[in-house]
Protein backbone atom coordinates (compact mmCIF):
# COMPACT_ATOMS: atom_id res chain seq x y z
CA UNK A 1 0.00 0.00 0.00
CA UNK A 2 1.21 3.47 -1.18
CA UNK A 3 0.67 7.13 0.68
CA UNK A 4 -2.58 7.33 -2.10
CA UNK A 5 -4.45 4.08 -0.42
CA UNK A 6 -3.85 5.91 3.47
CA UNK A 7 -5.13 8.99 1.79
CA UNK A 8 -8.08 7.22 0.58
CA UNK A 9 -9.07 5.52 3.61
CA UNK A 10 -9.06 9.00 6.05
CA UNK A 11 -12.74 9.51 5.89
CA UNK A 12 -13.58 5.55 6.20
CA UNK A 13 -15.04 3.86 9.07
CA UNK A 14 -15.80 0.35 10.40
CA UNK A 15 -13.98 -2.55 10.69
CA UNK A 16 -12.83 -3.54 7.91
CA UNK A 17 -11.62 0.06 7.06
CA UNK A 18 -9.37 0.54 10.43
CA UNK A 19 -7.49 -3.00 9.39
CA UNK A 20 -6.46 -1.58 6.08
CA UNK A 21 -5.54 1.75 8.01
CA UNK A 22 -3.52 -0.43 10.22
CA UNK A 23 -1.81 -2.19 6.96
CA UNK A 24 -1.28 1.37 5.13
CA UNK A 25 0.58 2.78 7.54
CA UNK A 26 2.89 -0.33 8.09
CA UNK A 27 3.60 -0.02 4.35
CA UNK A 28 4.46 3.61 4.89
CA UNK A 29 6.80 2.55 7.83
CA UNK A 30 8.54 -0.12 6.16
CA UNK A 31 8.87 2.39 2.67
CA UNK A 32 8.50 5.90 3.63
CA UNK A 33 7.88 8.64 0.61
CA UNK A 34 10.92 9.86 -0.65
CA UNK A 35 9.56 13.23 -2.46
CA UNK A 36 8.53 16.26 0.37
CA UNK A 37 4.93 16.37 -0.70
CA UNK A 38 4.00 12.58 -0.70
CA UNK A 39 5.76 12.60 2.84
CA UNK A 40 3.25 15.88 3.88
CA UNK A 41 0.20 13.90 2.46
CA UNK A 42 0.86 10.66 4.60
CA UNK A 43 2.11 13.11 7.63
CA UNK A 44 -1.49 14.95 6.74
CA UNK A 45 -3.51 11.74 6.72
CA UNK A 46 -1.91 10.39 9.81
CA UNK A 47 -2.53 13.47 11.65
CA UNK A 48 -6.45 13.72 10.51
CA UNK A 49 -6.69 9.94 11.45
CA UNK A 50 -4.76 10.72 14.86
CA UNK A 51 -7.48 13.25 15.36
CA UNK A 52 -10.53 11.26 13.92
CA UNK A 53 -9.93 7.33 14.75
CA UNK A 54 -12.14 4.75 13.82
CA UNK A 55 -11.02 3.25 16.77
CA UNK A 56 -8.40 3.57 19.36
CA UNK A 57 -5.73 1.04 18.23
CA UNK A 58 -5.49 3.40 14.81
CA UNK A 59 -4.97 6.84 16.64
CA UNK A 60 -2.06 4.38 18.67
CA UNK A 61 -0.50 3.23 15.43
CA UNK A 62 -0.97 7.11 13.74
CA UNK A 63 0.75 8.77 16.47
CA UNK A 64 3.49 5.74 16.62
CA UNK A 65 4.29 6.27 13.04
CA UNK A 66 3.67 10.26 13.41
CA UNK A 67 6.69 9.61 16.05
CA UNK A 68 8.99 8.54 13.17
CA UNK A 69 9.16 11.53 11.17
CA UNK A 70 12.49 12.86 12.15
CA UNK A 71 14.11 9.60 10.60
CA UNK A 72 11.78 9.96 7.31
CA UNK A 73 12.65 13.68 6.84
CA UNK A 74 16.26 12.84 6.93
CA UNK A 75 16.01 11.00 4.51
CA UNK A 76 14.91 13.09 2.06
CA UNK A 77 17.63 15.14 -0.04
CA UNK A 78 18.65 18.60 1.04
CA UNK A 79 16.17 20.26 -1.46
CA UNK A 80 13.25 18.18 -0.43
CA UNK A 81 13.47 19.18 3.17
CA UNK A 82 13.56 22.58 2.61
CA UNK A 83 9.74 22.59 0.58
CA UNK A 84 8.81 21.13 4.15
CA UNK A 85 9.76 24.31 5.32
CA UNK A 86 6.83 26.28 7.56
CA UNK A 87 5.00 23.56 7.70
CA UNK A 88 5.63 22.77 10.88
CA UNK A 89 6.18 19.26 10.38
CA UNK A 90 9.04 17.41 12.76
CA UNK A 91 12.65 17.66 11.18
CA UNK A 92 11.56 20.90 9.06
CA UNK A 93 12.06 24.62 10.14
CA UNK A 94 10.19 27.09 10.88
CA UNK A 95 10.88 31.00 9.91
CA UNK A 96 8.71 33.28 11.12
CA UNK A 97 8.53 37.38 12.34
CA UNK A 98 7.39 36.55 16.00
CA UNK A 99 6.26 39.74 18.40
CA UNK A 100 8.26 40.09 21.23
CA UNK A 101 5.90 38.49 23.78
CA UNK A 102 5.25 35.51 21.92
CA UNK A 103 9.31 35.46 20.90
CA UNK A 104 10.11 35.88 24.62
CA UNK A 105 8.05 33.06 25.70
CA UNK A 106 9.51 30.53 23.17
CA UNK A 107 12.77 31.98 24.14
CA UNK A 108 11.88 30.68 27.35
CA UNK A 109 10.48 27.44 27.09
CA UNK A 110 12.52 26.33 23.66
CA UNK A 111 15.79 25.82 24.53
CA UNK A 112 17.39 23.79 21.52
CA UNK A 113 16.96 24.81 17.98
CA UNK A 114 16.16 27.75 17.79
CA UNK A 115 17.94 31.48 17.08
CA UNK A 116 18.47 34.33 15.45
CA UNK A 117 17.86 34.05 11.27
CA UNK A 118 20.79 36.46 10.67
CA UNK A 119 21.18 34.95 6.62
CA UNK A 120 17.11 36.06 6.32
CA UNK A 121 18.13 40.29 7.03
CA UNK A 122 19.46 41.98 4.69
CA UNK A 123 19.80 44.89 7.15
CA UNK A 124 21.23 43.37 10.68
CA UNK A 125 21.89 47.07 12.00
CA UNK A 126 18.21 47.14 12.13
CA UNK A 127 18.32 45.82 15.38
CA UNK A 128 20.60 48.10 16.81
CA UNK A 129 18.20 50.46 18.51
CA UNK A 130 16.66 47.22 20.57
CA UNK A 131 19.86 46.00 21.54
CA UNK A 132 21.02 49.31 22.51
CA UNK A 133 18.08 50.00 24.74
CA UNK A 134 19.79 47.46 27.22
CA UNK A 135 23.52 48.16 26.38
CA UNK A 136 25.49 49.05 29.70
CA UNK A 137 27.15 52.71 29.37
CA UNK A 138 30.76 50.59 29.56
CA UNK A 139 29.84 49.19 26.24
CA UNK A 140 28.79 51.84 24.20
CA UNK A 141 31.73 53.32 22.85
CA UNK A 142 32.73 49.55 21.09
CA UNK A 143 28.67 48.98 20.41
CA UNK A 144 28.77 52.70 18.67
CA UNK A 145 32.35 52.20 17.24
CA UNK A 146 31.46 50.50 13.99
CA UNK A 147 34.09 48.22 14.69
CA UNK A 148 31.81 45.33 14.79
CA UNK A 149 28.97 43.98 12.70
CA UNK A 150 25.93 43.53 15.17
CA UNK A 151 26.07 39.86 15.21
CA UNK A 152 29.61 40.32 16.06
CA UNK A 153 28.92 42.81 18.72
CA UNK A 154 26.12 40.29 19.81
CA UNK A 155 28.40 37.43 19.91
CA UNK A 156 30.88 39.51 21.86
CA UNK A 157 28.52 40.68 24.77
CA UNK A 158 26.76 37.19 25.24
CA UNK A 159 29.34 35.38 26.46
CA UNK A 160 29.91 31.24 25.68
CA UNK A 161 27.38 30.44 28.37
CA UNK A 162 24.22 31.68 26.83
CA UNK A 163 22.03 29.14 24.67
CA UNK A 164 21.98 31.58 21.46
CA UNK A 165 22.18 35.12 20.56
CA UNK A 166 18.12 34.97 20.49
CA UNK A 167 18.22 33.62 24.22
CA UNK A 168 20.97 35.97 25.25
CA UNK A 169 19.28 39.02 23.64
CA UNK A 170 15.60 38.36 24.97
CA UNK A 171 16.94 37.73 28.41
CA UNK A 172 18.91 40.79 28.69
CA UNK A 173 16.13 43.04 27.03
CA UNK A 174 14.13 41.64 29.89
CA UNK A 175 16.23 42.51 32.48
CA UNK A 176 16.57 46.23 31.53
CA UNK A 177 14.81 49.55 32.60
CA UNK A 178 12.77 50.10 29.65
CA UNK A 179 9.51 50.18 29.10
CA UNK A 180 7.63 47.05 27.72
CA UNK A 181 6.09 48.90 25.62
CA UNK A 182 8.67 50.63 24.04
CA UNK A 183 10.63 47.02 23.86
CA UNK A 184 7.98 45.77 21.92
CA UNK A 185 8.23 48.85 19.56
CA UNK A 186 11.79 48.49 18.64
CA UNK A 187 11.69 44.56 18.31
CA UNK A 188 8.52 45.03 16.03
CA UNK A 189 10.78 47.64 14.05
CA UNK A 190 13.72 45.63 13.79
CA UNK A 191 11.18 43.08 12.09
CA UNK A 192 13.71 40.18 13.91
CA UNK A 193 13.31 36.66 11.55
CA UNK A 194 13.57 33.59 14.31
CA UNK A 195 14.30 29.83 12.93
CA UNK A 196 13.55 27.22 14.81
CA UNK A 197 14.75 24.23 13.61
CA UNK A 198 11.94 21.10 15.14
CA UNK A 199 13.79 17.89 15.04
CA UNK A 200 12.53 16.31 17.52
CA UNK A 201 10.79 18.79 19.19
CA UNK A 202 7.68 17.83 20.81
CA UNK A 203 5.87 20.93 19.80
CA UNK A 204 5.96 20.27 15.67
CA UNK A 205 2.30 19.30 14.82
CA UNK A 206 3.63 15.42 14.69
CA UNK A 207 3.59 15.57 18.22
CA UNK A 208 1.78 18.21 19.70
CA UNK A 209 -1.21 16.95 21.07
CA UNK A 210 -2.97 17.74 24.47
CA UNK A 211 -2.00 14.62 26.95
CA UNK A 212 -4.33 12.85 29.08
CA UNK A 213 -7.13 13.28 26.32
CA UNK A 214 -9.39 9.95 25.95
CA UNK A 215 -9.60 8.59 22.75
CA UNK A 216 -13.04 9.04 21.23
CA UNK A 217 -13.80 6.56 17.91
CA UNK A 218 -15.72 7.47 14.84
CA UNK A 219 -18.09 5.55 12.97
CA UNK A 220 -19.36 8.85 10.86
CA UNK A 221 -18.71 12.65 10.50
CA UNK A 222 -21.53 14.54 11.85
CA UNK A 223 -24.06 17.22 9.48
CA UNK A 224 -25.24 20.27 10.44
CA UNK A 225 -28.99 20.73 10.79
CA UNK A 226 -31.13 22.27 8.48
CA UNK A 227 -32.61 24.56 11.28
CA UNK A 228 -28.96 26.40 12.44
CA UNK A 229 -30.61 29.35 13.95
CA UNK A 230 -32.42 27.10 16.26
CA UNK A 231 -29.37 24.81 16.76
CA UNK A 232 -27.21 27.86 18.11
CA UNK A 233 -29.96 28.92 20.09
CA UNK A 234 -29.75 26.30 22.44
CA UNK A 235 -27.74 26.53 25.51
CA UNK A 236 -24.32 24.18 25.21
CA UNK A 237 -24.26 22.42 28.89
CA UNK A 238 -20.90 21.50 28.63
CA UNK A 239 -18.39 24.25 28.92
CA UNK A 240 -16.31 24.46 31.87
CA UNK A 241 -14.14 27.49 33.30
CA UNK A 242 -10.76 25.38 33.23
CA UNK A 243 -8.09 25.96 36.64
CA UNK A 244 -5.36 27.17 36.34
CA UNK A 245 -3.91 24.02 35.80
CA UNK A 246 -5.46 22.92 33.10
CA UNK A 247 -5.98 26.33 31.77
CA UNK A 248 -1.41 26.45 31.12
CA UNK A 249 -1.82 23.47 29.17
CA UNK A 250 -4.61 24.40 26.74
CA UNK A 251 -2.57 28.00 26.10
CA UNK A 252 0.70 26.29 25.80
CA UNK A 253 -0.91 23.49 22.96
CA UNK A 254 -2.48 26.65 21.33
CA UNK A 255 1.04 28.88 21.48
CA UNK A 256 2.82 26.55 20.25
CA UNK A 257 0.37 25.18 17.57
CA UNK A 258 -0.03 28.61 15.98
CA UNK A 259 3.93 29.27 15.88
CA UNK A 260 5.35 26.14 14.35
CA UNK A 261 2.75 27.09 11.45
CA UNK A 262 4.19 31.26 11.21
CA UNK A 263 0.61 31.76 12.99
CA UNK A 264 0.04 33.98 15.92
CA UNK A 265 -3.72 35.29 18.20
CA UNK A 266 -3.27 38.33 19.80
CA UNK A 267 -5.51 36.77 22.51
CA UNK A 268 -3.69 33.83 22.72
CA UNK A 269 -0.39 35.33 22.75
CA UNK A 270 -1.51 37.44 25.86
CA UNK A 271 -3.62 34.64 27.31
CA UNK A 272 -5.40 35.48 30.55
CA UNK A 273 -4.90 32.17 32.54
CA UNK A 274 -8.03 32.88 35.00
CA UNK A 275 -10.55 32.37 31.79
CA UNK A 276 -9.81 29.65 29.35
CA UNK A 277 -13.29 28.03 28.77
CA UNK A 278 -13.16 24.16 27.48
CA UNK A 279 -16.50 23.40 26.15
CA UNK A 280 -17.25 19.97 25.00
CA UNK A 281 -18.44 19.07 21.20
CA UNK A 282 -19.28 15.90 21.64
CA UNK A 283 -17.28 12.97 19.48
CA UNK A 284 -14.04 13.72 21.06
CA UNK A 285 -14.15 17.71 19.80
CA UNK A 286 -13.46 20.70 22.45
CA UNK A 287 -13.41 24.31 22.30
CA UNK A 288 -11.04 26.12 24.00
CA UNK A 289 -11.72 29.78 24.62
CA UNK A 290 -9.19 31.80 25.30
CA UNK A 291 -9.81 35.41 26.61
CA UNK A 292 -7.04 38.18 26.83
CA UNK A 293 -5.29 39.07 29.84
CA UNK A 294 -6.90 42.13 31.45
CA UNK A 295 -4.12 44.30 30.45
CA UNK A 296 -4.38 43.85 26.89
CA UNK A 297 -8.62 44.28 27.11
CA UNK A 298 -10.15 46.57 24.32
CA UNK A 299 -12.55 49.44 25.54
CA UNK A 300 -15.65 48.24 24.02
CA UNK A 301 -14.86 44.50 22.42
CA UNK A 302 -13.90 41.08 23.99
CA UNK A 303 -11.33 39.91 22.65
CA UNK A 304 -10.76 36.24 22.55
CA UNK A 305 -9.24 33.66 20.54
CA UNK A 306 -9.92 29.74 20.34
CA UNK A 307 -8.47 26.33 19.73
CA UNK A 308 -10.70 23.36 17.86
CA UNK A 309 -9.22 19.98 18.68
CA UNK A 310 -10.45 16.43 17.91
CA UNK A 311 -9.29 13.92 20.57
CA UNK A 312 -6.51 16.45 21.81
CA UNK A 313 -5.05 17.22 18.70
CA UNK A 314 -4.94 20.72 16.91
CA UNK A 315 -7.29 21.04 14.40
CA UNK A 316 -8.17 24.60 14.12
CA UNK A 317 -7.98 28.20 15.42
CA UNK A 318 -9.45 31.74 15.46
CA UNK A 319 -10.89 34.50 17.31
CA UNK A 320 -14.46 35.87 18.52
CA UNK A 321 -15.02 39.57 19.47
CA UNK A 322 -18.35 39.94 21.00
CA UNK A 323 -19.35 43.81 20.83
CA UNK A 324 -22.49 44.59 22.58
CA UNK A 325 -24.96 42.19 21.04
CA UNK A 326 -22.64 40.78 18.30
CA UNK A 327 -19.86 39.10 17.55
CA UNK A 328 -17.05 39.39 15.08
CA UNK A 329 -15.13 35.85 14.37
CA UNK A 330 -14.50 33.04 11.37
CA UNK A 331 -13.07 29.51 11.63
CA UNK A 332 -9.84 28.58 10.31
CA UNK A 333 -9.29 24.75 9.83
CA UNK A 334 -5.45 23.34 9.77
CA UNK A 335 -4.52 21.63 6.46
CA UNK A 336 -4.28 18.59 7.15
CA UNK A 337 -7.96 18.32 8.92
CA UNK A 338 -10.04 20.13 5.78
CA UNK A 339 -12.62 17.38 4.32
CA UNK A 340 -13.96 16.30 8.05
CA UNK A 341 -16.90 17.76 9.71
CA UNK A 342 -15.70 21.27 9.72
CA UNK A 343 -19.60 22.66 8.91
CA UNK A 344 -21.07 20.46 11.88
CA UNK A 345 -18.01 21.78 14.24
CA UNK A 346 -18.63 25.84 13.09
CA UNK A 347 -22.31 25.59 13.66
CA UNK A 348 -21.15 23.98 17.29
CA UNK A 349 -18.65 26.83 17.97
CA UNK A 350 -21.39 29.76 17.27
CA UNK A 351 -23.88 27.73 19.90
CA UNK A 352 -21.00 28.37 22.21
CA UNK A 353 -19.91 31.72 21.32
CA UNK A 354 -23.87 32.70 22.17
CA UNK A 355 -23.97 30.35 25.21
CA UNK A 356 -20.52 32.06 26.22
CA UNK A 357 -21.42 35.85 25.43
CA UNK A 358 -25.04 35.86 24.62
CA UNK A 359 -24.25 37.07 20.73
CA UNK A 360 -27.35 37.26 18.72
CA UNK A 361 -25.68 38.49 15.20
CA UNK A 362 -22.38 37.26 14.08
CA UNK A 363 -20.11 38.48 11.67
CA UNK A 364 -17.53 37.47 9.17
CA UNK A 365 -15.33 39.82 7.80
CA UNK A 366 -14.59 39.95 3.95
CA UNK A 367 -10.63 38.11 4.52
CA UNK A 368 -12.13 35.00 5.81
CA UNK A 369 -14.15 34.54 2.53
CA UNK A 370 -11.74 36.20 0.17
CA UNK A 371 -11.01 39.87 0.22
CA UNK A 372 -7.16 40.29 0.02
CA UNK A 373 -6.90 36.38 0.39
CA UNK A 374 -6.06 34.28 -2.53
CA UNK A 375 -6.21 31.28 -0.30
CA UNK A 376 -10.02 31.85 0.07
CA UNK A 377 -11.08 32.57 -3.33
CA UNK A 378 -9.13 29.41 -4.41
CA UNK A 379 -11.47 27.45 -1.99
CA UNK A 380 -14.35 28.99 -2.45
CA UNK A 381 -14.72 29.74 1.06
CA UNK A 382 -17.34 32.03 0.58
CA UNK A 383 -19.98 29.30 -0.07
CA UNK A 384 -18.99 27.62 3.24
CA UNK A 385 -20.66 30.39 5.21
CA UNK A 386 -23.21 31.06 2.56
CA UNK A 387 -24.18 27.59 2.98
CA UNK A 388 -24.80 27.70 6.52
CA UNK A 389 -27.17 30.95 6.59
CA UNK A 390 -24.36 33.78 6.59
CA UNK A 391 -25.27 36.70 3.84
CA UNK A 392 -23.76 39.87 2.42
CA UNK A 393 -24.23 42.86 4.26
CA UNK A 394 -24.82 44.69 1.54
CA UNK A 395 -27.91 44.79 -0.80
CA UNK A 396 -26.60 44.65 -3.72
CA UNK A 397 -24.20 42.09 -2.74
CA UNK A 398 -26.85 39.72 -1.77
CA UNK A 399 -28.64 39.82 -4.95
CA UNK A 400 -25.40 38.86 -6.93
CA UNK A 401 -25.18 36.36 -4.03
CA UNK A 402 -28.62 34.66 -4.46
CA UNK A 403 -28.54 34.69 -8.33
CA UNK A 404 -24.94 32.77 -8.23
CA UNK A 405 -26.24 30.45 -5.58
CA UNK A 406 -29.38 29.04 -8.11
CA UNK A 407 -26.63 29.00 -10.50
CA UNK A 408 -25.02 26.61 -8.81
CA UNK A 409 -27.79 24.34 -8.32
CA UNK A 410 -28.56 23.75 -11.84
CA UNK A 411 -27.35 20.57 -13.16
CA UNK A 412 -23.70 20.65 -14.69
CA UNK A 413 -23.20 23.99 -13.31
CA UNK A 414 -19.37 24.95 -13.18
CA UNK A 415 -17.93 26.62 -10.60
CA UNK A 416 -18.42 30.01 -9.41
CA UNK A 417 -15.59 32.24 -11.45
CA UNK A 418 -12.60 34.15 -9.51
CA UNK A 419 -14.21 37.55 -10.83
CA UNK A 420 -17.44 36.72 -8.99
CA UNK A 421 -16.33 35.65 -5.69
CA UNK A 422 -13.47 38.26 -5.32
CA UNK A 423 -16.81 40.76 -6.17
CA UNK A 424 -18.83 39.28 -3.44
CA UNK A 425 -15.81 39.23 -0.86
CA UNK A 426 -15.81 42.68 -0.64
CA UNK A 427 -17.71 43.38 2.72
CA UNK A 428 -18.92 41.08 5.56
CA UNK A 429 -21.04 38.08 5.82
CA UNK A 430 -23.31 38.12 8.80
CA UNK A 431 -26.29 35.83 9.84
CA UNK A 432 -29.05 36.80 12.36
CA UNK A 433 -30.78 35.01 15.03
CA UNK A 434 -34.44 35.85 15.64
CA UNK A 435 -33.86 37.76 18.46
CA UNK A 436 -31.42 40.71 17.08
CA UNK A 437 -32.59 44.11 16.86
CA UNK A 438 -31.47 45.96 13.88
CA UNK A 439 -31.21 48.90 15.77
CA UNK A 440 -28.38 47.17 17.99
CA UNK A 441 -26.18 47.25 14.64
CA UNK A 442 -22.56 48.23 15.47
CA UNK A 443 -20.10 48.71 12.73
CA UNK A 444 -16.84 47.80 13.03
CA UNK A 445 -15.54 51.09 11.93
CA UNK A 446 -17.56 53.21 14.36
CA UNK A 447 -15.12 52.20 16.73
CA UNK A 448 -12.49 54.44 15.10
CA UNK A 449 -14.67 57.62 14.76
CA UNK A 450 -15.45 57.21 18.97
CA UNK A 451 -12.56 56.34 19.71
CA UNK A 452 -11.36 59.84 18.03
CA UNK A 453 -14.18 61.52 19.64
CA UNK A 454 -12.93 60.27 22.95
CA UNK A 455 -9.35 62.27 21.89
CA UNK A 456 -11.32 65.21 21.18
CA UNK A 457 -12.70 65.18 24.96
CA UNK A 458 -9.78 64.30 26.41
CA UNK A 459 -7.65 67.40 24.64
CA UNK A 460 -10.52 69.30 25.97
CA UNK A 461 -10.04 68.42 29.67
CA UNK A 462 -8.86 71.62 31.40
CA UNK A 463 -6.01 69.79 32.62
CA UNK A 464 -2.29 69.52 31.52
CA UNK A 465 -1.46 65.98 31.36
CA UNK A 466 -3.32 63.20 29.53
CA UNK A 467 -3.60 60.96 32.95
CA UNK A 468 -4.98 63.24 35.15
CA UNK A 469 -7.72 64.44 31.75
CA UNK A 470 -8.77 61.01 32.23
CA UNK A 471 -9.17 61.09 35.86
CA UNK A 472 -11.05 64.25 35.27
CA UNK A 473 -13.33 62.81 32.72
CA UNK A 474 -14.41 59.82 34.91
CA UNK A 475 -15.08 62.04 37.86
CA UNK A 476 -17.62 63.94 35.15
CA UNK A 477 -19.39 60.69 34.26
CA UNK A 478 -19.16 59.66 37.31
CA UNK A 479 -21.12 62.44 38.71
CA UNK A 480 -23.62 62.33 35.97
CA UNK A 481 -24.28 58.62 36.82
CA UNK A 482 -25.15 59.22 40.12
CA UNK A 483 -22.10 57.24 41.68
CA UNK A 484 -20.45 59.12 44.62
CA UNK A 485 -17.19 57.14 45.69
CA UNK A 486 -15.16 55.19 43.56
CA UNK A 487 -12.24 54.63 46.38
CA UNK A 488 -14.34 51.66 47.93
CA UNK A 489 -14.07 49.78 44.92
CA UNK A 490 -10.84 47.06 43.62
CA UNK A 491 -8.14 48.86 41.84
CA UNK A 492 -9.17 46.85 38.80
CA UNK A 493 -12.33 48.29 38.49
CA UNK A 494 -11.74 51.93 39.42
CA UNK A 495 -8.67 51.74 36.51
CA UNK A 496 -11.79 50.37 33.99
CA UNK A 497 -14.12 53.39 34.98
CA UNK A 498 -11.28 55.84 34.68
CA UNK A 499 -10.39 53.79 30.97
CA UNK A 500 -13.72 53.82 29.63
CA UNK A 501 -15.16 57.09 30.66
CA UNK A 502 -13.94 59.63 27.70
CA UNK A 503 -15.88 56.81 25.48
CA UNK A 504 -18.93 57.30 27.99
CA UNK A 505 -19.06 60.50 27.95
CA UNK A 506 -19.93 60.91 23.88
CA UNK A 507 -22.90 59.67 25.12
CA UNK A 508 -25.07 63.08 25.99
CA UNK A 509 -27.20 63.76 28.77
CA UNK A 510 -26.14 61.05 31.11
CA UNK A 511 -27.43 62.57 34.06
CA UNK A 512 -31.12 62.23 32.81
CA UNK A 513 -31.07 58.62 32.23
CA UNK A 514 -33.44 56.42 34.25
CA UNK A 515 -31.61 54.89 37.17
CA UNK A 516 -31.60 51.72 35.81
CA UNK A 517 -30.04 52.68 32.44
CA UNK A 518 -27.27 54.28 34.79
CA UNK A 519 -26.90 51.49 36.99
CA UNK A 520 -26.63 48.99 34.05
CA UNK A 521 -23.69 51.59 32.21
CA UNK A 522 -22.02 51.75 35.47
CA UNK A 523 -22.17 47.84 36.37
CA UNK A 524 -20.44 47.59 32.95
CA UNK A 525 -17.67 49.66 32.79
CA UNK A 526 -16.85 48.26 36.33
CA UNK A 527 -16.93 44.78 34.52
CA UNK A 528 -13.95 46.08 32.01
CA UNK A 529 -12.07 45.03 35.46
CA UNK A 530 -13.47 42.25 36.14
CA UNK A 531 -11.24 38.80 36.41
CA UNK A 532 -13.57 37.19 33.70
CA UNK A 533 -14.28 39.43 30.90
CA UNK A 534 -17.13 37.46 29.89
CA UNK A 535 -18.52 39.56 32.84
CA UNK A 536 -18.56 41.87 30.75
CA UNK A 537 -19.55 41.13 27.59
CA UNK A 538 -23.18 40.39 29.36
CA UNK A 539 -23.25 43.58 30.65
CA UNK A 540 -22.70 45.39 27.39
CA UNK A 541 -25.76 43.78 26.14
CA UNK A 542 -28.06 45.61 29.15
CA UNK A 543 -26.65 48.89 27.97
CA UNK A 544 -28.78 49.43 24.89
CA UNK A 545 -29.10 52.82 25.17
CA UNK A 546 -25.51 53.72 25.39
CA UNK A 547 -25.06 51.51 22.74
CA UNK A 548 -27.42 52.63 20.22
CA UNK A 549 -26.38 56.14 20.97
CA UNK A 550 -22.36 55.61 20.54
CA UNK A 551 -23.37 53.95 17.55
CA UNK A 552 -25.28 57.35 16.09
CA UNK A 553 -22.36 59.14 17.36
CA UNK A 554 -19.89 56.83 15.51
CA UNK A 555 -21.93 57.05 12.28
CA UNK A 556 -21.46 60.76 12.24
CA UNK A 557 -18.94 61.23 8.65
CA UNK A 558 -17.51 64.39 10.64
CA UNK A 559 -16.80 64.01 14.43
CA UNK A 560 -16.51 66.78 16.31
CA UNK A 561 -12.86 67.40 17.47
CA UNK A 562 -9.14 68.43 16.07
CA UNK A 563 -8.31 66.35 13.13
CA UNK A 564 -5.78 63.35 13.48
CA UNK A 565 -3.07 62.53 11.51
CA UNK A 566 -3.55 60.21 8.59
CA UNK A 567 -3.49 55.76 9.01
CA UNK A 568 -0.08 54.40 9.42
CA UNK A 569 -1.11 51.09 7.64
Amino acid sequence: MSSKDLHALRNVFGDSAEENKWTSVAAIAASPPRTARDLLQAHDDLLFMRAFPGDARTARVCQAALHQFDRWVARLTKSERKALDDTGVTGAITRHIYELPLATWLARHVKDGIDIDWRASSDPTMLDPFIRAFTRKSELDAFDSGDYSTRDWVRLARGADALSDFHWMIKAANGAAVKQSDLNALWTAAEVQIEWRLKGSRWATSRNFLTGSPVTPRKSFRRPPEDIARRIREPLKTIELLPRSKARRVIELARTALAVRCREVVAITYANVDEVYWCDLGEGVALAVICVAPAHRLPLETNTGYLLLSNGTPIGYGGVTPLFRQANTGINIFDAFRGGETAFCWVEMLRAFHTLFGSARFIVNGYQFGEGNAEAIDSGAYWFYYRLGFRPNDPDRRRLAAEEFDRLRQPGATRSSKKTLKALAKGDMILDLPEFDKRDTFGEDQLGKLSALASARLAAAPVADRAGAEIWQADAVARALGVRDRRSWPKAEREAFNMMAPIVAIAPDLADWTAAEKKAVVAFMRAKGASQERTFAHAAADCPRLFRTLAKAGADPEPAGPKVRASRS
